[in-house]
């Protein structure tokens, strides 16, 4: 028999297992489950890799006996199940569920001591498996067809001395599994990506709330959509170091352009260019730990900042809790009491399979202002880069021809820096098998496409 691994985590129906709940990100439920290491040694993420976007993501913590079921467009945690009853020591409302001694709940103790008497469940013949649903949670039970009897109560038959221990749990949204489980994926999720995130923490400071959607309304005018507070403008070329950090609190991270080997493709205007401004700005750095900061830069009378580093440089404000990079030059503005400005907003999709996957929280967008005389609705982060494509030639009438990305030799001791730096040979985070590939650049009029081979968009530069 397995023994179980860390503590007693405690069930709450509709909401969430110990430090696991409902409606988080991907991002932020593998980070926590990283953080915890002796209790959760090993992760297997499962997603489709044709379509990851359409598809659920699955991470499996086999040590543990649990699986965690995403939806693949939001990458919201939508169902927790104990799937081995051995592996977890469970309890609700004060009652233990599952004891030390690993052995799976009966119906008894579920229905007479811990939970208590609720409506009648569903008997899946296929399955050979009777669910009983409570709000928020249900339990699975073996029965063979041949013993299934509709006529007899399912309290009778479960009850009896010969039933079998129930052999999963679900932890979902819903007032019962038979309501909850055809919209489980689709339907709009309200509570936080964050659970840290709350009404009360972002109206005293904005810099706690959460960014939901980014709308791009122009080259130039993009609205990050909150949870909590009014919507906040980044208006590239005019909103100042000093108007993000105000906005969305300091940065999780700050680092310097220091790369220019794309220069020779500079052309005075075309894909080249937008093509070299996009890669050599956006995956570089030259910051070393002790060079990041949490806050705002002051500069000295001789025009370094505190860590030594020149005023001059252009830098990033990496945000990895909300899925965007904002490049701030500090050569747009011809006036030093204007500040930098944000010259560039990058968008991460955190795509399975791609070169940063879980360096950001995913981030969706709109491009809001491309209608054309066949299309009128927006494009979303959640197409395919090929339907994106077709309405961006009739807007343009151009079909630029790719930039090849090799992310296959990517990594911290190669050539190409790459922002945020990358863990090689984790053992935590396991994937289908996916190695990372070619990638695709397509540059349109202010816009730059990080295009995967399955033509999901994993990353757009936005300048």
């Amino acid at each position: 028999m397995a023994t179980a691994v860390g503590g007693i985590a405690t069930i709450h129906p509709g909401k969430g297992l110990g430090i696991l709940s409902l409606g988080s990100s991907l991002f932020d439920v593998l980070s926590k489950l990283r953080s915890n290491p002796l209790v959760y040694p090993s992760m297997n993420i499962t997603y489709d890799a044709s379509n990851p976007l359409a598809s659920t993501i699955a991470v499996s913590l086999d040590t543990n006996g649990i699986r965690l079921r995403f939806d693949g467009s939001d990458q919201r945690l939508r169902l927790i199940e104990i799937l081995d009853f051995h592996k977890s020591r469970l309890s609700y409302n004060g009652g233990e569920l599952v004891r030390a001694d690993g052995n799976p709940p009966s119906f008894r103790s579920i229905y007479h001591k811990l939970f208590g008497p609720t409506f009648p469940g569903e008997y899946l013949p296929d399955q050979e498996t009777y669910v009983l649903s409570y709000p928020g949670v249900a339990f699975s039970f073996p029965i063979e067809r041949y013993k299934w009897d509709d006529k007899v109560d399912f309290v009778s038959l479960l009850s009896s001395s010969n039933a079998s221990p129930a052999v999963s749990m679900a932890i979902y949204a819903g007032s019962s599994w038979a309501e909850a489980r055809n919209e489980l994926f689709t339907r709009q999720v309200t509570t936080p990506r964050s659970p840290l995130v709350n009404a009360n923490s972002a109206r005293l400071s904005t810099a706690n709330d959460e960014i939901e959607l980014v709308r791009i309304h122009s080259e130039s005018r993009i609205e990050l959509v909150r949870r909590h507070n009014n919507p906040f403008f980044i208006t590239l070329n005019s909103t100042t170091a000093q108007d993000l950090l105000a906005e969305l609190g300091p940065p999780s991270s700050i680092y310097r352009k220091n790369d220019h080997r794309l220069s020779i493709h500079r052309t005075s205007s075309g894909v080249g260019q937008r093509t070299e401004h996009h890669y050599t700005s956006d995956y570089t750095d030259d910051t070393s730990e002790d060079q990041q900061t949490d806050g705002d830069e002051e500069e000295d009378d001789d025009g370094t900042d505190a860590r030594g580093v020149s005023a001059s440089s252009d830098y990033f404000y990496n945000y990895f809790n909300h899925g965007f990079d904002v490049f701030i030059s500090t050569s747009s503005s011809s006036s030093p009491a204007t500040g930098h400005l944000a010259t560039k907003l990058i968008l991460h999709g955190n795509i399975p399979g791609s070169y940063d996957f879980q360096r950001y929280r995913r981030a969706r967008w709109t491009l809001e202002y491309l209608d054309t005389p066949s299309y009128k609705d927006p494009l979303t982060s959640e197409m395919l880069f090929d339907d994106i494509a077709g309405r961006l030639r009739e807007k343009w009438g151009v079909a630029p021809k790719p930039m090849l990305l090799d992310r296959a030799s990517d990594s911290p001791s190669s050539s190409i820096e790459l922002l945020g730096g990358f863990e090689d040979g984790d053992s935590q985070l396991r994937s289908n098998g996916d190695t990372f590939s070619n990638t695709e650049l397509y540059g349109f009029p202010n816009l730059i496409f990080e295009v995967l081979k399955n033509r999901a968009v994993c990353t757009l530069t936005v300048f």
